[in-house]
């Protein structure tokens, strides 16, 4: 396709995009930061595009800029409005900790979506590291979490996802005392029980909502560690089992 072909085939989308949202030519020429003049020449391909006018139509007109340039409209923007979560793997927290009294940008992170989920703006996807949420929570899972605007109407025993001055926490609150809270590992065999963070330290808290195990175990099996251990009793006594399945089998051969 030649240049003026192409040239003439995105003035046509843009000029497509602009009236299917019934957008006046002064409107987008305000947020392009240029004359209702030259926009005009754009749509009527008498100008050619900057490609900054690309990326800034595209947000304007909420589509991808490679439908704008090829109008490919098989591509799927990757945004909370498209249904995509951003995650924040394990080895990425202390990155997201350090940063996150700067403008948290979620751009060069990986998004996902999870079928049947429609996601808002305050939610957050976060791999658990450590084990100190066992069974509850399992080293590899996904946290499905949404931000907590006011600390004071989480009931306890809610699970919190904390982002500490330090640290990526997922924790059950036991209570809110005056300067600080006091949350519980539910891990019975994990060195410390309860955990005093004051509140000062903390930068943002979530819920946490659901999450994506990184275990094949059924999560109704996980309610506490005397099914962790029924588990482990049973698939001992099948190993037993078949060692003597195979053992008699053997033995009459």
């Amino acid at each position: 396709m030649s240049s003026n072909n192409t040239r003439s085939s995105i003035a046509k989308r843009i000029k497509a995009l602009r009236k299917e949202r019934k957008y006046s030519q002064v409107y987008v020429a305000q947020d392009l930061s240029i004359t209702q003049a030259a926009y005009s020449r754009i749509e009527n391909s008498m100008n050619g595009i900057l490609a900054e006018h690309v990326i800034k139509l595209s947000d304007i007109f909420e589509v991808t800029t490679d439908f704008i340039l090829k109008g490919n409209s098989k591509l799927t923007e990757v945004s909370y409005e498209t249904g995509f979560v951003p995650l924040i793997t394990a080895k990425a927290h202390a990155g997201f900790v350090e940063n996150f009294k700067k403008r948290i940008n979620f751009d060069d992170r990986d998004w996902f979506k999870i079928p049947g989920f429609n996601p808002t703006q305050d939610y957050r996807l976060f791999e658990v590291e450590g084990e100190s949420m066992v069974p509850t929570i399992l080293p590899g899972d996904i946290l499905i979490c949404q931000v907590l605007q006011d600390l004071n109407r989480a009931l306890n025993g809610t699970l919190l996802l904390l982002i500490t001055k330090d640290a990526v926490l997922a924790k059950r609150l036991e209570k809110i005392d005056h300067d600080k809270i006091v949350v519980l590992n539910d891990n019975a065999n994990f060195p410390e029980q309860k955990v005093d963070i004051k509140i000062s330290d903390i930068q943002e808290v979530l819920v946490i909502r659901g999450k994506i195990s990184s275990s094949l175990v059924p999560g109704h099996q996980l309610l506490s560690f005397g099914k962790f251990e029924e588990m482990e009793e049973s698939l001992e006594m099948l190993k037993k089992e078949m060692f003597s399945l195979r053992k008699q089998v053997l033995n009459k051969k």
